[in-house]
């Protein structure tokens, strides 16, 4: 189990200036290091234009919604520069990552701009294996039963099994503390031969002194009549 006592969030930046034909740029990656889930940190860009005339930087387009992009359409005179900031919001990301953005300029030779952080987003709860699991193909009419172990990032995290949504699939679900502070959610389940293809998914609240959204458990498989199909 992982216990969070003291978490440093970092971006570490290139310091040498990247010449790129007219517009440089302090790094064309930022790595934000390893940083708990539920903080949201940033990698900031220095972009200074080094030719002769102007050069306007029109917009940004992002990769993914998770990477927020700090930015200001503005014309640049020669020798002026301007900072683009990209933060990832807190409980958007697990795991490692890497996310994109560019910046559109009218610079001759470099109409977009490359910039990428990466990182890893450590979550606040670990699911062994992982959220979602895919069986396969299962009998149907046979009993059978799959366990998520939840290591939690603090001892002193609390967890609650939340009831049903419509359409989650059937399962009797139940969620139990172990002795080493770890959690166990166990699913029973008959597979049905009336349906084909099965989701069945449970939802946990994570109850801490940081607001954590529910987390999302998921086993997924197809219904066969014997094991030969």
């Amino acid at each position: 189990m992982t216990v969070f006592r003291t978490i440093c969030v970092f971006a570490c930046l290139t310091t040498t200036a990247i010449l790129a034909q007219g517009l440089s740029v302090s790094s064309f990656s930022a790595t934000l290091g390893e940083f708990p889930s539920w903080e949201s940190p940033k990698g900031t860009f220095t972009i200074k234009n080094t030719l002769e005339q102007p050069a306007n930087l029109l917009r940004v387009r992002s990769s993914c919604s998770c990477a927020i992009v700090d930015f200001t359409p503005c014309t640049l005179a020669p020798g002026q520069d301007t900072s683009v900031s990209v933060s990832i919001p807190k409980n958007t990301l697990s795991g490692k990552f890497s996310k994109t953005v560019y910046v559109e300029t009218d610079a001759p030779g470099q109409e977009f701009l490359k910039l990428t952080v990466s990182g890893t987003a450590v979550p606040a709860v670990e699911v062994q294996p992982k959220s979602e699991v895919y069986l396969g193909r299962l009998e149907a009419g046979k009993a059978r039963s799959f366990s998520f172990r939840l290591v939690p990032a603090s001892p002193d995290m609390s967890l609650k099994l939340l009831p049903a949504d419509e359409g989650e699939g059937l399962a009797d679900a139940t969620l139990l503390r172990n002795d080493d502070t770890t959690f166990t959610m166990k699913l029973n389940f008959t597979p049905d031969a009336s349906r084909r293809y099965v989701a069945i998914r449970r939802r946990i609240a994570i109850e801490w002194k940081h607001d954590i959204p529910p987390l999302t458990l998921a086993i997924m498989f197809s219904t066969v009549k014997n094991a030969k199909q």
